[in-house]
């Protein structure tokens, strides 16, 4: 007679056989370790092959792209410091971009400033490798689109600009300035002066 069960107390199931779950995901891991080494060696060689057959053609490559990427910054920069060289110029800028009031609390007081700083300041010249040659150019992407772009040239005062980020990158309004430093050729702040 047959108990009322369908239960036969494992009799007859046949044993798995083969790699347990764990050990196939541990051989899956595995072999993804082995092909992003492998790939990042192969890349690194490759890299080391071509500097080392012309180093001054990766080195020049390697400004263009430099200089390709800094070159939306660079625009508004030249901008700022061509408004710089005017009164009228430095009145725009001070009525378009609030942040200045921090450190000028009136218009009246970053015109004057501006009236001192004047004089030594070089025109910002056209973007190229020679910026990137003794420090010339100096850029800080930061978190959230915040871009530090500085320029200190031979002769005359250096600037930095602080731009907010760009909200839409086919906007042709001008970027926020969050900050502008102009120092003197010895690196004081122009406030000291």
């Amino acid at each position: 007679m047959a108990d009322g069960s369908w239960d036969n107390g494992g009799v007859g199931v046949p044993t798995k056989t083969g790699l347990p779950t764990w050990g196939k995901v541990l051989l899956g891991c595995g072999i993804t370790a082995l092909v992003v080494m492998v790939t990042c060696a192969g890349g690194l060689a490759y890299v080391a092959n071509r500097v080392s057959k012309d180093p001054k053609a990766f080195e020049s490559k390697v400004k263009g792209w430099v200089l390709e990427q800094a070159r939306p910054e660079w625009e508004d920069f030249r901008a700022v410091v061509a408004q710089l060289h005017t009164e009228a110029g430095c009145q725009a800028l001070y009525a378009a971009q609030p942040a200045l009031g921090q450190t000028w609390p009136t218009e009246q007081a970053f015109l004057q400033a501006a009236a001192r700083w004047r004089k030594d300041l070089a025109p910002a010249p056209d973007l190229s490798p020679d910026l990137l040659e003794g420090d010339g150019l100096q850029l800080n992407k930061g978190m959230g689109g915040k871009v530090t772009l500085g320029w200190r040239p031979q002769k005359g005062r250096s600037v930095t600009v602080t731009f907010g980020p760009r909200l839409n990158p086919k906007d042709p309004a001008p970027r926020q300035i969050l900050a502008l430093e102009v120092r003197s050729p010895r690196g004081q702040n122009t406030d000291q002066d």
